[in-house]
């Protein structure tokens, strides 16, 4: 008789596994709603390049290294974020006399050589200057720095307020929100040196992650919003180099010290963009955390800079905004 219920067991669950997928592919259950997550291989990145003039925002295939001018306005664009869940990405970009946060997506001729950015909208209006900005993994909530302080918006441009008020006495910088929006990580000196801190949304309670890890910026995520990377001078060469450090612990190791700064981990937290003058001009690198090889991705004669992963798109229809 137990023989009989662990076979009409079996049959029923390959009956309910096979109906749930076929509803997955009719769209009628999520597979988020099915407890999985839609793991999308980081098959490219976006960066900044001077190559063919104002810094403008490229996307490079990691696979075949085709690289492809994103934007292309005579404007300066700046630092780049991804939603990793979804097409959204963030950046800053120079409009007159200041810097503002933009929200755009990848359009659904990315696989060409002549990818677009679509939706294009401005998220902030001010005299000062708004740059840094970071994205959850959904793309719903966005933060900045400015001149108030680490500010926080949503992907509209509403609820826009002021987390972490700008102080006198010492300076905070380089604002990264986890993928899951609970927390965000910035650097600051509040605490004498230039050290990685953490703040919690739902307490806003402030706390020394690392402590003498001199951190300058390029902070960055893990998709499982547990590790961070970031740009250190904490190393034995006393080049920049790039630091890695536990949220739950704070310990943190240095993984990279050839002049290398402005880090990008992947979800997985097994591979790392960065940029480097180790060959002399600024160029990208990918590091393979996991064996340790470091390949080289540009070849520029202008200065590239700010790399992200991004997840392969997802395929839409889209109108281009001109």
């Amino acid at each position: 008789m137990n023989r009989m219920n662990e076979a009409t067991s079996r049959i029923a669950g390959r009956v309910l596994a096979a109906t749930l997928s076929f509803l997955t592919l009719l769209g009628v259950v999520a597979p988020q709603a099915l407890g999985q997550t839609q793991a999308r291989e980081e098959g490219f990145a976006v960066f900044v390049s001077q190559r063919n003039g104002a810094s403008q925002l490229y996307l490079l295939d990691l696979n075949s290294r085709q690289v492809s001018q994103l934007t292309d306005n005579g404007r300066g664009h700046y630092d780049p974020m991804a939603a990793s869940n979804g097409n959204a990405m963030v950046f800053t970009s120079q409009r007159g006399a200041g810097s503002e946060i933009f929200r755009a997506e990848l359009g659904s001729s990315w696989r060409s050589r002549r990818p677009t950015l679509v939706g294009l909208s401005r998220l902030t209006l001010n005299v000062t200057d708004e740059v840094s900005p970071s994205v959850t993994a959904d793309g719903g909530t966005i933060v900045f720095d400015s001149g108030n302080g680490i500010e926080m918006i949503n992907s509209l441009g509403a609820n826009r307020q002021v987390i972490i008020p700008k102080a006198d006495q010492f300076i905070d910088l380089s604002p990264a929100i986890s993928p899951d929006g609970q927390t965000v990580a910035f650097i600051s000196n509040r605490a004498g040196s230039y050290d990685v801190w953490v703040y919690a949304r739902a307490t806003a309670e402030m706390r020394q992650l690392t402590r003498g890890a001199e951190a300058i910026g390029g902070l960055s995520w893990s998709g499982d919003s547990k590790k961070l990377a970031f740009t250190t001078t904490a190393t034995s060469t006393r080049l920049s180099g790039i630091g890695l450090v536990d949220v739950e612990g704070g310990t943190f190791r240095v993984v990279s010290e050839q002049n290398d700064s402005n880090p990008s981990l992947s979800a997985s937290a097994d591979r790392l963009l960065f940029v480097s003058s180790r060959d002399g001009d600024e160029e990208i690198y990918l590091l393979n955390l996991n064996s340790g090889r470091v390949e080289r991705l540009t070849y520029s004669a202008g200065l590239d800079d700010s790399p992200i992963f991004l997840a392969t798109p997802v395929a839409r229809p889209s109108r281009s905004i001109p």
